[in-house]
């Protein structure tokens, strides 16, 4: 008989069998992984025949040079800003410089035209002991004198206001719009110190609506003829009664005023001084501020601005001579008995 030969080869391993009995071995497969499966797809466009190249197949690093010199082109944007941090540095140290300077000279050049009118003059107020020739400094652009120790007042406080030349941006903005340094004097006056008193003066363009906005001046005073007195024909005048105005703009008053007139900004008297209107939606009777008594006196410095020589502070001098004067006269002035019971009546009618 014959028989067919089977031969099964796994794992190195042949058997030879009989057709009746077939064996198998195989070794335990335990994970798939291990198989390796080879396509004929992974050798395509592979050519048999080629041999390998032959040499060393490392990889050549060459060592090439960075080219640090780039063109200024390529910065510009941060040279922009440096440029304009430079700038703004050197603008703000510039102004801070010359407000400094300004306000140093207008109190040097009248601290003794001060000192003869007053006790103390420059007191910073904080100290528990007097001080003196103290300039309090608010802010770069602001700066307070506070003056006592007078008959007739209680002090006053000068308000040095100038531009914000520390500021770039208003530097800017002055081209267009330009301002002026201003210098403003108020004073503090006790209830004994003044009598039934409301009186401005200020240019006429700005006349009907500071005259709508203020609460005393809205409520007292009524604009008056210029004709009669020497003023200038830009500024005109708003008082509770003639008696008033005739008054305090005496002939030297008036004289000093239209000599003074590129200076000379407003005169605000009031012993019903409130501020300006506030809505009575917006306020309770509580909130309401209680009268006071206040002399108010606005200066310019010439020049717009441009001239900032030390010189140009001493030009509110005859103005600052024509405030100290009025501030006795206020002191001295008493109204007539009959304005003074319309002066109540009128009282009763705004406290209603």
């Amino acid at each position: 008989q014959w028989y067919q030969r089977r031969v099964v080869i796994t794992a190195g391993i042949e058997v030879e069998n009989s057709p009746e009995e077939t064996v198998e071995v195989q070794e335990p497969d335990d994970t798939e992984d291990d198989q390796i499966v080879i396509e004929d797809e992974d050798f395509e466009g592979i050519n048999p025949s080629e041999k390998a190249p032959s040499g060393n197949n490392e990889l050549n690093i060459v060592n090439a040079p960075v080219n640090m010199k780039g063109h200024w082109e390529d910065y510009y944007l941060e040279i922009i800003g440096l440029i304009g941090v430079f700038v703004y540095a050197l603008n703000f140290y510039t102004g801070k410089s010359i407000n400094n300077r300004l306000a140093n000279a207008w109190f040097e050049h009248h601290k003794k035209l001060l000192s003869d009118a007053f006790c103390i003059v420059g007191d910073d107020g904080v100290s528990k002991e007097i001080s003196e020739d103290v300039l309090v400094k608010e802010s770069e652009n602001r700066f307070v004198l506070w003056c006592t120790g007078r008959v007739g007042c209680e002090g006053i406080k000068i308000e040095i206001k100038l531009l914000r030349r520390q500021d770039l941006i208003s530097v800017l903005s002055q081209i267009f719009k330009p301002q002026s340094d201003t210098i403003t004097i108020t004073t503090y006056l006790a209830p004994e110190d003044m009598d039934h008193v409301v009186l401005a003066i200020m240019p006429r363009k700005g006349l009907k609506r500071l005259q709508q906005e203020v609460q005393d001046l809205a409520h007292f005073a009524t604009e008056k003829k210029t004709d009669k007195f020497d003023l200038p024909s830009q500024l005109g005048i708003l008082a509770e009664f003639s008696e008033v105005s005739n008054e305090f703009l005496s002939i030297p008053v008036c004289k000093t005023i239209a000599e003074n007139i590129d200076v000379f900004d407003s005169i605000h008297f009031s012993d019903y001084y409130t501020g300006f209107k506030i809505s009575q939606e917006s306020q309770t009777e509580t909130e309401r501020p209680s009268p006071v008594k206040r002399l108010i006196f606005n200066f310019v410095i010439p020049g717009h601005g441009k001239r900032t020589k030390s010189t140009i502070m001493e030009t509110t001098e005859p103005l600052l001579r024509m405030a100290l004067h009025m501030m006795i006269k206020v002191h001295k002035f008493k109204l007539s008995k009959e304005k003074k019971e319309k002066r109540l009546r009128l009282c009763v009618d705004t406290t209603a």
